[in-house]
C-alpha cells in the first residue's frame, strides 16, 4: 500500500512504452527522493503488463496500478483513477514522455499554494536514468539540428503537466470522464481541466496558478527512432 502520510503523489499514465518506464525507475531510484513522495504509474493496458515485464521494481514508493479499461481512449479516465488512488495532499499530474527533474519534483514538493505549471525544455532521459540536455545528445536521438539552431531546446507550455492540491482537482470534478467513451484520443481534455479552474479561481475559490520550474520533455521527431513510446490510442 501507499505510504499513509504522504505530502506529494506524481501520477503517470501509461499505455505500453515498457523501457521508457523503466528509464524513470532508475531516475527516480537515483534521486532519493524524501518519504512521503509517492510515484503511481497507471498501467492503461500494458501488453504485457508493466508489472510483468518490470518485474522487481526496486523503487521507494513507485507504485503500478492497472486501470483495467481497455476501451480506444482512456488516459482522462487513468489520471482520474491515479489521482483517486494517491494519497498525497497535492498531485503531479504528468506524462510518460516528461522528464522531472529533482529541484522541480522538490519545488512541487514544498508548494502550498493550489496549482502550479512548468515551462519546458527537451532533455533525453537515458538508460541508466540520467537527464542529458546537450545538444549532441538530442542530436543522436534524432532531433532536428534546423529546429534546435533555430529554437534551442525550448519548447512549448503544456496544460498536461500540472501539480494541484488534491481537493481542488476532486472538487472541480477532475477530467471528463465522457470524453473516454468518445473512442479516441480528445485533445481538449487538458485544456477542459484548465477551464474548469480558471472559473474556480473566477469564484474566489482557490489561488491562482503560479508558475513552477522546468519539466523536460523528449524530443519532437517524425519517428520514434529508438522505439520508446507507443501511440496513446488503442486504434
Amino acid at each position: 500500500m501507499p505510504f499513509k502520510k504522504t505530502q506529494l503523489s506524481i501520477v503517470v499514465p501509461v499505455y505500453n512504452s515498457h523501457r521508457v518506464v523503466s528509464r524513470h525507475i532508475k531516475h527516480f531510484n537515483k534521486m532519493n527522493l524524501p518519504d512521503d513522495i509517492e510515484i503511481i504509474f497507471m498501467d492503461d493496458g500494458s501488453d504485457p503488463p508493466l508489472k510483468e515485464y518490470i518485474g522487481k521494481i526496486g523503487c521507494k514508493n513507485f507504485y503500478i496500478y492497472p486501470t483495467g479499461d481497455t476501451r480506444p481512449w482512456t488516459q482522462p479516465c487513468a489520471k482520474n483513477l491515479g489521482v483517486k488512488i494517491s494519497q498525497g495532499e497535492y498531485i503531479f499530474i504528468t506524462d510518460v514522455d516528461h522528464i522531472l527533474p529533482k529541484e522541480t519534483i522538490m519545488q512541487a514538493y514544498e508548494f502550498r499554494g493550489d496549482k502550479m505549471g512548468f515551462t519546458r525544455s527537451f532533455a533525453v532521459l537515458s538508460y541508466n536514468g540520467d537527464i542529458f540536455k546537450d545538444p549532441e545528445s538530442l542530436f543522436k536521438y534524432g532531433f532536428s539540428r534546423k529546429r534546435y539552431n533555430r529554437r534551442g531546446r525550448k519548447v512549448y507550455r503544456h496544460t498536461n503537466t500540472f501539480v494541484m492540491r488534491k481537493k481542488i482537482f476532486e472538487e472541480i470534478g477532475g477530467y471528463k470522464e465522457r470524453l473516454c467513451d468518445k473512442g479516441v484520443q480528445y485533445h481538449l481534455d487538458d485544456s477542459h481541466l484548465y477551464q474548469q479552474y480558471g472559473r474556480y479561481c473566477r469564484e474566489g475559490k482557490c489561488l491562482p496558478q503560479e508558475m513552477g520550474g522546468v519539466v523536460h520533455v523528449f524530443p519532437a521527431v517524425d519517428k520514434d527512432p529508438k522505439k520508446l513510446f507507443h501511440r496513446l490510442s488503442r486504434e
